[in-house]
C-alpha cells in the first residue's frame, strides 16, 4: 500500500500543475471574449467618411517631387496635398481654428514653406511627398497695431516681411527661410503715398494715389538696393473719366508682376516701367495669371458665362492667341478664380495645361485646357450648416398596392378590377426580373427599403450650395446654387414626404438675403428640382419660421413666416382656415429676450398676438445673450409615460412637449460670468426650471429629450468641461388620466426636478441624442471630442438620480453609483480609428428598424454610421448560419414525423396484443 501511494504521489502533482495551467488558460480566453472590436472587412460596410479641405486661399503645383501633386492652403486653415490625377487628398494638416491657425503664405519649391499666425507668426518647412514637418521658426513683430497689414514672399531663398504703414513709410526685413536668421537691419523706405487701396505684385508695391482725375500710379521695389519708383498717370492708359480706382493683382501664382487696371487693362512691370498689354480683358470678371508656357509666358484667362457656361482663352504677351485654349459649352461654373495653372509641351507639340479653379460655392476644379473638367471637389461640403434625413418614395408596385386600399369607397366590382390590375403588375415586375430585363447600364431607383435605412440627406452649405447625398454611400445625387441665399441661420422644414403620390415631396429652406430679408426655396428633395411655390424673395426681414402639425387634402404642411412688423405670411394662401392652437415664440440672442406669440385665424388671414414676455437676463441692459435654443423634436415619442422604481412604485415624468430649453450666459459682479439655463413652456410662457452655474462659460452644445435636458460649459474656476443634467418628474401621483393630451394652459403644478453635474476628460465640440421610430431602445448621447472621436454614452451614466451611497431600492432599480468623471471609453467611439476634424453638429434620424439610429457627423469631414443603443434586437447578425438552422429545422420536422410513424406503429402493435 505504501509503495502504491508514492507511486502515485508524482502523478497527482502533475495533474494539479496542468489544472493549474488550464485555470490560466481559461482567465485568458474568458477576457478576450469580453472584449468588443470589429473586423477589418467590417470597416466602411455601414458607414463611410468624406475628407475636404475648405475654400482654397493658396495653391501651388508641385513638380519637383516624383508624384505629381497640387499644394493647397485654405481659408480653414488647412494645408494639404490633392492627387493631381484624381483629386484625392495625399496628406493633410489641420491649424488651430482662430487667427492662430490663419495662413498668410504658401511656397513650394524644393520643400513647402508656410507662415500662419497672427503676430506671433510660425513659419515652417514641410516634406512635399510625406508632409512631415522638417522646421519651424517663430517671428514676433513689434508694432502689433500694423501687423494685420504684413505682406510675406519668398525670394531667393529669404523669406521677404513687409509692413506698410500708411501715409508713412514702408518696412521692410529679410529672413534666411530654414533658420529665421535676420540679414540685417528692417529697411524703412519712405513711402507717403500708401494707402489701403494698394496691392502687392511682388516685389514691387502697387499703389493708385492721388485726387480724383490727377491720379497716379506709382510702384515701388522694395527689395531693390536703390530706391526704384514707377510713377504715371493713369490717364496714360485708360480714360480717367471711367476711372474709378479699382486695381485688382493677377490671380494663380502670376510668374510676372502685374494688376488689371479698371477691370479693362493688364499692366506689367518690367523694365522698370508700366507696360499694358496687347492682350484684350475678355470679360470684365475674368481671373488673370501669367505662367510659364514651353515657348515663353502664357496670359491665361478664365471666366463664366451664364450661355455658355465656363470659357477661357489665351495668349502670349505679344498678344497673339494660343491655339488649343478654349472651352466648350458645358456647365456653369459662377465666378471662377484662376488659383493656379501648369502648362507644357504635350503629346504631338501640342499645348497642355491644367488649370485649378476656385468657383464661388466654393468648389475646386480641375479643368483641361479644351474645357474638359478631370475631377471636382465640392469644398462647400466642409461648412455645412444644416442638415435633414428625408425618406425615399416607395416602388411603384409598392405605391400602386397603397392606392388600391386607399380607395375606401366604391363598388366590389372596382376594387375587384383594382385587385386584378395589381397582381398583373406584379407579374410583370417578377418575370422581368427572372429575364434580367433591366440593363446594368441603367441606374437602380432610388426607393425605400424594407427597413427604411436608405435615405437621401439634404445639407445647407454656408456658401448658399444645397447637396442631396445619398446616405448609404455618400455619393451626390443632386446640387443647387443659390448665391442669393445667406445660409447662416438658415433652417429646413421637410413639408410633405414621399409618401403621398401623384404628389411630390416638399422639402422647404428658410434663410435670408444679402440685404437681411428672407428667402424661402422649395424643392424635391428626391431630384433636386423646384416645387411649389419655388424660389419666393421675400421683402421683410423674418424673426420665426414654422409649419402647420396638420396636414392639407394633398399631404402639404402650411409654411408659417413671422416677419419684423409681426406679420404672418402662409405658404400656401388655401391653409390660412387649418391655423387654431398654432403658438410661436421669438428669441432675441443679443437681448436675451423671448416673445411668446398666439396664432389664429380670423376669417380674413392669420394674425399673431403677443401674449407673453420674457426676459433672461433679468432686467434691461443686463449683458446677457443667449448661447443655444434647444426643443423637442416634433417626432419624438414618449415610450413609457414614468419609470419602475425599486420599491414597485412608479415615478411618472413630466412630459411637455412645448418645453424648450435656453442657454445664457452673462456677466455678474461677484462671479464674473454666470450660465443660465432655463427650461420655458413655449406656449405660455411659465418658467418650468431653472438652475446657474458661477464662473463659467457656456458653450452651444444642449440636448432635449423626453423628460430630461443636458448641456455643457466651460468652468473658470476648475478649469474644465462639465456637462450638468436635468430630470424632471410628476411625482408618484399622475397629473393626468393615461391617454389625455397635455395642455400648457392648464399646467398649474410645478414638477420636481433632478439635478446633477458631471466632468468631462475630453473638450467636446457637437451633442446628440439618439432618435429611433418609436422610442422603446434606450436614450444614448452621442459626444463628438475635440480628439476625433464621436462616443457614444448611455444616459445611464448622465442620470441625476445616481447619488454616492445607493439603497437597496436604488440598486434593484439599476441606478449606477455617482462617480464625478463621465467614462469615454474607446470601445464606445463609433468612428474607431477615423479621426474627424473639427465636427460642428451631430444629426440623428430614426430608421425602420427600432434598434437602429442614423448618424451624420458634419464638420470639416463628413462621417455616417449606424448605432444600436439597445444593440440590434430585431436583426439577425451577418453572420447568422442560415444553412444550420435549415438543417436543424429539417431534422426537426423528420424527426416528428418519424416519431409519429413509430408510435402510431406501437399504439397498433399494442392493440392487438
Amino acid at each position: 500500500m505504501g509503495v502504491l501511494s508514492i507511486r502515485l504521489k508524482p502523478n497527482f502533482l502533475g495533474l494539479l500543475r496542468s489544472l493549474n495551467s488550464i485555470n490560466w488558460f481559461i482567465v485568458f480566453f474568458s477576457l478576450i471574449n469580453l472584449s468588443e472590436c470589429i473586423y477589418e472587412d467590417q470597416i466602411g460596410k455601414f458607414d463611410w467618411r468624406q475628407t475636404y479641405v475648405g475654400r482654397i486661399k493658396f495653391s501651388q503645383f508641385d513638380t519637383v517631387s516624383t508624384a505629381k501633386k497640387i499644394i493647397v492652403a485654405t481659408e480653414e486653415n488647412v494645408l494639404a496635398a490633392l492627387n493631381l490625377k484624381t483629386g484625392q487628398v495625399v496628406w493633410r494638416h489641420v491649424f488651430e481654428s482662430a487667427s492662430a491657425g490663419n495662413i498668410q503664405l504658401l511656397h513650394v519649391s524644393e520643400k513647402v514653406v508656410t507662415v500662419t499666425g497672427a503676430n506671433p507668426y510660425l513659419v515652417r518647412g514641410w516634406d512635399s511627398n510625406t508632409g512631415i514637418l522638417l522646421w519651424e521658426w517663430s517671428l514676433t513683430l513689434q508694432n502689433d497695431d500694423q501687423a494685420v497689414f504684413s505682406e510675406w514672399w519668398v525670394q531667393n531663398n529669404m523669406l521677404v516681411h513687409m509692413l506698410p504703414v500708411f501715409g508713412s513709410q514702408i518696412e521692410v526685413t529679410m529672413y534666411n527661410l530654414m533658420t529665421g536668421q535676420n540679414r540685417g537691419s528692417t529697411s524703412k523706405l519712405p513711402a507717403l503715398w500708401t494707402n489701403d487701396g494698394c496691392l502687392l505684385a511682388a516685389p514691387h508695391y502697387v499703389c493708385a494715389s492721388g485726387k480724383m482725375g490727377s491720379n497716379l500710379l506709382i510702384s515701388l521695389d522694395v527689395t531693390s538696393q536703390a530706391v526704384q519708383i514707377i510713377s504715371k498717370p493713369v490717364s496714360n492708359y485708360i480714360d480717367i473719366e471711367k476711372y474709378t480706382g479699382n486695381i485688382r493683382p493677377l490671380d494663380g501664382n502670376s510668374v510676372l508682376p502685374g494688376f488689371i487696371l479698371e477691370d479693362s487693362k493688364i499692366v506689367l512691370i518690367r523694365d522698370h516701367e508700366f507696360e499694358v498689354l496687347n492682350v484684350p480683358l475678355a470679360h470684365p470678371l475674368a481671373s488673370v495669371a501669367i505662367v510659364e508656357g514651353p515657348s515663353g509666358s502664357i496670359v491665361l484667362q478664365v471666366w463664366g458665362d451664364s450661355v455658355k457656361g465656363l470659357s477661357m482663352c489665351a495668349h502670349l504677351l505679344s498678344g497673339a492667341e494660343v491655339a488649343g485654349v478654349h472651352a466648350e459649352p458645358g456647365a456653369y461654373v459662377p465666378e471662377p478664380t484662376l488659383a493656379g495653372a501648369l502648362c507644357a509641351r504635350g503629346a504631338r507639340e501640342q499645348l497642355a495645361c491644367r488649370l485649378l479653379l476656385v468657383a464661388e460655392d466654393d468648389a475646386a476644379l480641375l479643368v483641361q485646357q479644351g474645357g474638359r473638367v478631370l475631377w471636382t471637389r465640392e469644398e462647400a461640403l466642409a461648412n455645412v450648416v444644416a442638415a435633414q434625413f428625408v425618406d425615399l418614395p416607395v416602388s411603384d408596385l409598392d405605391a400602386a398596392i397603397e392606392a388600391e386600399f386607399d380607395h375606401k369607397e366604391g363598388s366590389v366590382w372596382g376594387a375587384f378590377i383594382r385587385r386584378l390590375r395589381t397582381q398583373y403588375q406584379q407579374l410583370q415586375t417578377l418575370l422581368r426580373g427572372l429575364s434580367g430585363e433591366r440593363a446594368t447600364s441603367e441606374p437602380s431607383p432610388l426607393v425605400r427599403d424594407y427597413f427604411n435605412l436608405h435615405k437621401i440627406i439634404v445639407l445647407v452649405t454656408r456658401a448658399g450650395k444645397i447637396f442631396g447625398m445619398d446616405n448609404l454611400s455618400g455619393a451626390l445625387l443632386w446640387q443647387r446654387y443659390e448665391p442669393r441665399l445667406d445660409a447662416e441661420a438658415a433652417r429646413m422644414f421637410v413639408r410633405r414626404a414621399a409618401r403621398h403620390p401623384p404628389h411630390d415631396a416638399c422639402l422647404t429652406v428658410v434663410g435670408k438675403q444679402d440685404n437681411g430679408n428672407g428667402l424661402v426655396i422649395n424643392l424635391n428633395p428626391i431630384r433636386g428640382t423646384p416645387t411649389g411655390e419655388g424660389t419666393v424673395p421675400l421683402d421683410a426681414r423674418l424673426l420665426q419660421a414654422a409649419v402647420l402639425p396638420q396636414p392639407d387634402r394633398d399631404g402639404l404642411h402650411a409654411l408659417l413666416l413671422l416677419d419684423a412688423d409681426e406679420t404672418v405670411q402662409i405658404f400656401p394662401l388655401s391653409a390660412a382656415p387649418l391655423v387654431e392652437n398654432m403658438f410661436i415664440y421669438v428669441a432675441d440672442r443679443n437681448t436675451a429676450k423671448v416673445q411668446g406669440y398666439a396664432l389664429r385665424y380670423d376669417g380674413k388671414s392669420v394674425v399673431a398676438e403677443k401674449t407673453w414676455s420674457l426676459n433672461l437676463g433679468g432686467s434691461e441692459g443686463s449683458g446677457h445673450r443667449i448661447v443655444s435654443v434647444v426643443g423637442k423634436r416634433a417626432d419624438e415619442r414618449v415610450h413609457s409615460p414614468g419609470r419602475v422604481l425599486g420599491d414597485r412604485s412608479v415615478l411618472y415624468k413630466y412630459s411637455n412637449p412645448n418645453l424648450v430649453l435656453f442657454i445664457s450666459e452673462g456677466p455678474d459682479p461677484l462671479h464674473k460670468d454666470v450660465v443660465v439655463a432655463t427650461l420655458v413652456d413655449g406656449v405660455s410662457g411659465a418658467v418650468v426650471a431653472a438652475q446657474t452655474q458661477r464662473r463659467a462659460r457656456a458653450e452651444p452644445l444642449a440636448v432635449h429629450s423626453d423628460n430630461f435636458v443636458a448641456y455643457v460649459y466651460y468652468s473658470d474656476r476648475q478649469r474644465r468641461y462639465e456637462v450638468s443634467t436635468m430630470e424632471l418628474y410628476e411625482g408618484k401621483q399622475r397629473w393626468l388620466p393615461a391617454g389625455a393630451a397635455f395642455s400648457s394652459l392648464r399646467s398649474e403644478r410645478a414638477p420636481s426636478v433632478e439635478r446633477q453635474t458631471y466632468i468631462l476628460t475630453a473638450a467636446p465640440t457637437a451633442a446628440a441624442t439618439t432618435h429611433t421610430e418609436r422610442s422603446l431602445t434606450d436614450k444614448h448621447v452621442l459626444l463628438a471630442l475635440s480628439t476625433g472621436a464621436i462616443v457614444e454614452l448611455p444616459w445611464a451614466f448622465l442620470e441625476p438620480r445616481r447619488s454616492a451611497t445607493l439603497s437597496p431600492e436604488q440598486r434593484e432599480e439599476g441606478l449606477i453609483p455617482y462617480a464625478p468623471e463621465l467614462p469615454l471609453p474607446a470601445e464606445a467611439v463609433v468612428n474607431y480609428n477615423r479621426s474627424l476634424h473639427r465636427v460642428t453638429a451631430l444629426y440623428t434620424e430614426a430608421a425602420g428598424l427600432e434598434s437602429t439610429s442614423l448618424v451624420l457627423a458634419t464638420g470639416l469631414d463628413l462621417f455616417y454610421t449606424r448605432v444600436a443603443p439597445s444593440k440590434t434586437f430585431d436583426l439577425l447578425k451577418d453572420d447568422f448560419d442560415y444553412y444550420l438552422i435549415t438543417l436543424v429545422l429539417a431534422g426537426l420536422i423528420v424527426a416528428t414525423y418519424s416519431s409519429k410513424y413509430f408510435a402510431s406503429r406501437k399504439t397498433l402493435k399494442n392493440a392487438w396484443k
